[in-house]
């Protein structure tokens, strides 16, 4: 079994747990909106590129012990040549009093996937793009409101993230070979004479904002 296959299990487990014991657990809901920056190796080319690209993401997590929350984390990373929602699980700890602010840390990590991107067919090519496993560790403050159970939180971390590009030539004309949804193997797809892959590998600087309840 892949590793693709251990974190959708990990998911579905972690969704399946009964509610009546997941009523007896504390939960929160975190959500950021986030800038990443890096340098990325220019396609063709020998030099790197700067960018500054914008990311969102929620997490939404049980309290397995005091102050340590698990849970499933979702996100949107907008990059220049490709769109990616990483989808996996998180986890959040905290450090301080009960009453003020405290030191937060956490690490999403997961398969970010390609979904919003299209898959552009002609007679006789494909073009698509593909997504990888992703990890990213933080730190950070969470700042309580005055009034309400709700806080502020902001952390700077690091995110790595891979891309892939394929097009391929079809073995014949018009017959459409299927794509799976998750192919990275190194042998050709059923349906294709060739196929070229270019990769790329994010790694940003993250830095983020958001809201906690």
């Amino acid at each position: 079994m892949n590793y693709k296959n251990w974190i959708l299990l990990g998911l579905l487990y972690w969704g399946s747990i009964p509610l009546a014991a997941a009523q007896e657990q504390a939960r929160i809901t975190q959500l950021e909106l986030g800038l990443l920056r890096g340098k990325t190796k220019a396609p063709w080319e020998e030099g790197t590129l700067n960018r500054l690209n914008f990311s969102f993401s929620t997490f939404r997590g049980k309290e397995l012990r005091p102050n340590h929350y698990l849970g499933i984390h979702l996100g949107y990373d907008h990059y220049t040549n490709v769109k990616i929602l990483p989808i996996g699980l998180g986890w959040r700890g905290f450090l301080g009093d009960e009453i003020g602010s405290k030191w937060m840390g956490g690490v999403n990590f997961g398969y970010g996937t390609t979904f919003l991107e299209v898959r552009k067919r002609t007679e006789w090519s494909s073009t698509w793009q593909e997504g990888g496993v992703y990890f990213h560790p933080f730190l950070g403050v969470h700042l309580p409101a005055k009034k309400g159970k709700w806080a502020l939180t902001a952390s700077a971390g690091y995110k790595w993230q891979p891309s892939n590009f394929f097009e391929g030539t079809h073995s014949q004309l018009e017959s459409r070979p299927k794509i799976h949804p998750f192919w990275t193997r190194d042998l050709l797809p059923e349906g294709f004479s060739s196929l070229n892959k270019i990769s790329t590998l994010f790694q940003s600087l993250s830095f983020q904002v958001g809201v906690q309840f």
